[in-house]
């Protein structure tokens, strides 16, 4: 039992769902989507391109600035979330979720649907 996230693409014409990235226990962002979109438990929302945009934006200057890290994304607690500590493991998350919501803002969205999908 514990945290898992799901960045899901869905083909428009087909319906087919595709499993574009996964998170285990990176409670910063499920606390994002908690605080921001009021995402429930399982949950999933459709990402568009202003939220991938916020999303990149913080992850990257987390990147370069790790001191800002508890401003931008902070740890977020819950059942069976995972450390709260701004650690390598945190750091680790956050390079992942930067380098897949740099690739998304380059999905063809008149063909493909992009998910935020969380469970624990």
């Amino acid at each position: 039992m514990g945290l898992d996230m799901y960045l899901l693409l869905e083909d428009v014409e087909t319906g087919e769902i595709i499993e574009y990235s996964y998170y285990r226990k990176f409670n910063a962002l499920q606390g994002y989507f908690e605080q921001n979109y009021n995402i429930a438990n399982p949950g999933k929302i459709l990402l568009k391109e202003d939220i991938i945009a916020d999303l990149y934006i913080r992850l990257n200057e987390i990147r370069y600035s790790p001191e800002k890290a508890n401003l931008l994304l902070p740890s977020y607690p819950g059942p069976f979330f995972g450390t709260y500590e701004y650690d390598r493991l945190y750091h680790s998350y956050v390079n992942q979720a930067a380098i897949d919501f740099y690739h998304a803002k380059f999905i063809d969205y008149s063909k493909y649907k992009l998910y935020y999908a969380s469970d624990w």
